[in-house]
């Protein structure tokens, strides 16, 4: 069976098809538009599930289950309405983490800004849920109130869907009175929450007591978060007024810091709640405040919680895929696989559900498709046997890599397909890379890709985090041997590497480790501030020309900027 999701509001428009149990093709409409989470994008010209038919070769009349989330803006599938089914923000988000995940049964976590509307009570803001099977029943609901659709009031800009008791929006808040707004017309804005969790440990605790006494903890691991009318946007809004500089810096980092704090909180409560009602000790987890791998840190950490599974694009992209798994399993009455008892033979009896192994689900360029925008680059290039091993003999030297191979990660992080990689034991890396490369601001961190079964020897880490989503403290007698990737705090948002999911980017990896002793790479998403990923060759290679990176491996081609370059590493290679 095959079965399309489509995700997204008035943003973050994405689509997937599921074949069999399992994510085949996935696209973020802003990796088609190049404009970052879509935004002001003509919605009657979603160009994602175009994408994903032609990807997997099929046609829309073979589709035989079509769901979306009915908060997504109808044009985004108008041409097909009478087909659709509609299903509520939050249980796409919940399906999105659950039925993708290795487990039969778990708890499930859903928070964001807002989610669907329910007449009487406010806008979903909140979800705890169990799962089992292909079931998913809500245990308990957080509901923003005081919202309206308008945006306005006689004092106050209010974007549509924001409310009172939601963390997502008090974090977006947040992020404005900061100056992380990345969008922003009339009552509508779109802010870079990333950029308030990079700050947060920056700051200090001066406004813990402000921000939390505008917080209440209820029973059910519900809250209550008052922030319009009186609440803690009047204190948010004016936190920052008449300040610049030094001065400006520390008080933002003080405002991020007790957005972050309160965020935990509220998050914390929710999950050990989850796991006394459930008794569970695995817990999926899915929405835009999920994209916070601090607090996802946290509860690994702090709760009884001992394996975690969340949607790798967590935010309202990542709606698609529920929305796709729910048409396959629940539409089409495809159960997920049990697992099999204790001592049973290997292939006897059920399957365990089949987790999702990676996130690397947009189409691959052949080789013709890659020459032919090589050529039309004008830049100098040629192919390379062994392009892993390569990339990593040249890291050591502080050279700056494009890395391009296979089909784009579907969500917010770049995993190893659309990358670039430094090394992380030159502390020097990121500085160059905030202001030479990726034009950001210079307290934001980066990222460390480490073979799995080598992790725990740099971070205080038990499980794997395939995607990036888990920040973990860095072993003290390991921070000076990888800076560049170690934060202000000591810790670092962790991607761990397996052969089977991560092919050639393992091996590059693998060989760094052998000829440096570090198996871990600096890795960030290549692409430049403000700007959605590359997806095709050609915007690879428009990224490299002008840019201060050193090579680019486009597949197995290697791509310089100058001819003297490429003879260079390539005939020492030959040598």
């Amino acid at each position: 069976m095959l079965a399309l999701g489509l995700g997204g509001s008035n943003h973050d428009f994405s689509a997937c098809l599921v074949e069999n149990g399992e994510v085949s093709v996935g696209i973020e409409e802003e990796r088609l538009t190049r404009r970052k989470y879509a935004v002001n994008v003509n919605s009657l010209a979603n160009r994602g599930w175009r994408y994903c038919l032609e990807t997997h070769g099929t046609r829309l009349d073979r589709v035989e289950a079509i769901v979306a989330d009915d908060t997504l803006l109808p044009t985004c599938y108008f041409p097909f309405r009478r087909r659709t089914h509609l299903i509520r923000h939050h249980l796409a988000h919940a399906a999105s983490a659950f039925h993708p995940s290795p487990y039969h049964e778990a708890a499930v976590l859903v928070v964001d800004g807002a989610g669907s509307l329910f007449e009487g009570q406010g806008v979903e803001t909140m979800t705890l849920s169990v799962g089992e099977g292909v079931g998913i029943t809500e245990l308990s609901k957080v509901y923003g109130t005081n919202w309206s659709t308008d945006g306005l009031r006689a004092d106050r800009v209010y974007q549509a869907g924001d409310s009172d008791h939601s963390l997502g929006f008090m974090y977006k808040a947040v992020s404005r009175a900061i100056g992380f707004t990345l969008y922003e017309e009339g009552a509508w804005y779109l802010t870079e929450d990333g950029k308030t969790m990079g700050l947060a440990p920056y700051g200090t605790d001066r406004y813990r007591d402000e921000f939390h006494r505008h917080l209440d903890l209820l029973d059910e691991g519900r809250f209550a978060l008052y922030l319009k009318d009186g609440g803690l946007l009047d204190f948010v809004e004016h936190a920052l007024d008449g300040l610049d500089g030094d001065e400006r810096f520390s008080r933002g980092a003080d405002l991020a810091w007790a957005a972050q704090d309160l965020l935990e909180t509220a998050v914390l409560h929710a999950a050990r709640w989850l796991h006394r009602q459930t008794g569970l000790s695995r817990l999926c987890l899915a929405g835009g405040v999920v994209l916070n791998s601090v607090a996802n840190g946290k509860i690994l950490r702090e709760t009884p919680f001992t394996e975690i599974f969340a949607q790798p694009a967590a935010g309202d992209n990542g709606c698609a895929v529920g929305c796709a798994y729910y048409g396959y399993h629940v539409l089409g009455n495809n159960p997920r696989p049990r697992a099999a008892k204790p001592g049973a033979k290997p292939g006897a009896g059920p399957r365990a559900p089949r987790p999702q192994q990676h996130t690397y689900l947009g189409r691959t360029y052949g080789t013709d498709e890659v020459r032919a925008a090589l050529d039309a680059s004008g830049l100098p290039y040629r192919q390379v046997p062994d392009p892993a091993r390569l990339a990593a003999e040249l890291l050591p030297g502080g050279a700056l890599i494009g890395w391009f191979t296979g089909g784009s990660e579907f969500g917010p992080r770049a995993l190893g397909h659309r990358s670039i990689l430094a090394d992380p034991r030159r502390a020097e890396m990121k500085d160059i890379l905030n202001s030479k490369v990726k034009h950001r601001e210079w307290f934001r961190p980066f990222a460390p890709a480490v073979l799995a079964h080598r992790a725990a020897e740099y971070f205080d880490l038990d499980i794997e985090s395939p995607y990036m989503l888990i920040v973990a403290p860095v072993r003290e007698d390991k921070r000076d041997e990888v800076p560049a990737i170690t934060h202000v705090d000591g810790t670092a948002r962790v991607q761990t590497l397996t052969p089977g999911a991560n092919g050639s980017f393992y091996e590059l990896v693998e060989r760094f480790g052998e000829l440096t002793s570090v198996p871990v790479v600096l890795n960030t998403s290549f692409n430049d501030r403000g700007e959605p990923i590359v997806e095709t060759p050609q915007e690879a290679l428009a990224f490299f020309g002008p840019s201060k990176l050193d090579y680019l491996f486009l597949e197995d081609f290697l791509v310089c900027h100058s001819a003297t370059d490429l003879d260079a590493v390539t005939g020492r290679t030959a040598g």
